[in-house]
């Protein structure tokens, strides 16, 4: 990586436009600037700590990073993924079309850029109201980037959970037994938050179509997965479906009941959003 390269990282880290970056010209000129970030100027070394100084980036932060891209690019990836995971059950559409100028002025290999805004375009479709047209061609390129990466890595779970909508139940079904018979016992916590996510998903897509009488094999293995912080968000959506599922079976109200104290627990801890989508669906499974 180069210097023009992490201070152009650093900027849009910040959100600061190349103006605002170099103190309004005071340090170099804008058009300067410009063509350092381009590398096609090199930067002074007194110029290169007033700009660090100016935007309160440390000295040796800055130094020590300029060779570790690699690593620095696979954080800024996460960090990608991580915001379109939030804005999807923040139901926050505009978050997510935002990404798509970041991504493309970032410092990402124009294979991975491609990679993420494929990525966002598929978050955008997932979060598309059931009365919006589906785009298919979107959907099935995304279904054969899953079936392409040829075993269930950390990769293909996450990108089959997060995109399940895309498949039919049946299809759903088939997959997720494969995938909790090999991760069911697994001590990652990353594998754990997929099992619960992709157990969660097959409940929901059940009640949907009114097949939660076939659920047993996913309740059992919800229930294996052990609580810890790090499971408490999944695991109360495990909860809450597991109840309503179970009171549509009884017609026992103890199982109502429970479901609507998680939907005010979620809401409760500041999961407002997801917590309405629940009890938008506690009034239709009444």
């Amino acid at each position: 990586m180069t210097i023009g390269e992490l201070l152009k990282e650093y900027r849009i880290a910040q959100g600061k436009n190349q103006k605002e970056f170099i103190n309004d010209g005071m340090i170099v000129s804008q058009s300067y600037y410009s063509k350092v970030e381009k590398n096609a100027h090199k930067i002074a070394a007194d110029s290169l700590l007033d700009l660090l100084h100016y935007n309160n980036i440390p000295v040796w932060e800055f130094f020590s990073r300029l060779n570790s891209s690699d690593k620095m690019k696979h954080q800024q990836i996460e960090e990608f993924n991580r915001t379109m995971h939030e804005a999807y059950y923040e139901k926050n559409i505009e978050k997510v079309r935002n990404l798509r100028p970041i991504v493309k002025e970032s410092n990402l290999s124009e294979k991975d850029k491609e990679e993420e805004l494929l990525l966002i375009d598929a978050w955008l479709e997932v979060m598309k109201e059931p009365s919006q047209k589906p785009d298919l061609e979107l959907r099935t390129k995304i279904k054969e980037k899953i079936f392409n990466i040829p075993n269930f890595n950390d990769n293909k779970v996450a990108l089959f959970c997060n995109f399940m909508p895309f498949y039919d139940l049946e299809s759903n079904i088939v997959i997720a037994k494969k995938i909790i018979n090999q991760y069911i016992n697994t001590k990652n916590t990353k594998m754990q938050i997929a099992v619960l996510a992709i157990i969660v998903n097959i409940l929901a897509f059940s009640l949907r179509d009114n097949k939660e009488m076939n659920t047993d094999y996913f309740i059992e293995n919800g229930d294996k997965v052990k609580i810890k912080p790090e499971l408490v968000f999944y695991k109360s959506a495990f909860c809450f479906f597991k109840n309503i599922i179970l009171y549509h079976r009884t017609n026992n109200k103890e199982y109502y009941d429970e479901s609507v104290k998680i939907k005010d627990f979620l809401i409760y801890i500041g999961i407002s959003k997801y917590g309405k989508v629940l009890e938008n669906l506690l009034v239709t499974y009444r």
